[in-house]
C-alpha cells in the first residue's frame, strides 16, 4: 500500500515528460535554425529531468523510504507545471 503513491507520482512524471516534450515539438514546426537548436536542448533537458526523477525515486523505494520516493518522482511534475505557466504569460 505504500507503494502506489510513489509509483503514481512515477507515472505522472512520465507522463508529464512526455508531454512537455511534445509541446517542445509542436513548437519548432516553424523556427529557425536557432530556435531548433535551443528546443532541442530544452526537450534534452526536460527528458533528464524526468529520468532523474523517476530513478531517484526507484532508488528511494529500494532504500525503503516511499515518502521521499513520492516527493522526488513527483518534483519535475511540478517543476514542468511552473514552466509550463510561466511560458503561457508570456
Amino acid at each position: 500500500m505504500k507503494l502506489i503513491l510513489p509509483i503514481g507520482a512515477m507515472i505522472c512524471t512520465a507522463l508529464a515528460t512526455l508531454t512537455a516534450l511534445v509541446f517542445c515539438m509542436a513548437m519548432g514546426a516553424n523556427s529557425t535554425p536557432a530556435q531548433l537548436r535551443a528546443l532541442k536542448l530544452w526537450m534534452g533537458g526536460l527528458s533528464l529531468l524526468g529520468v532523474a526523477g523517476i530513478v531517484v525515486g526507484i532508488f528511494l523505494i529500494r532504500a525503503g523510504q516511499p515518502s521521499w520516493a513520492a516527493i522526488a518522482a513527483f518534483a519535475p511534475t511540478v517543476i514542468y507545471g511552473i514552466i509550463l505557466s510561466t511560458s503561457l504569460l508570456k
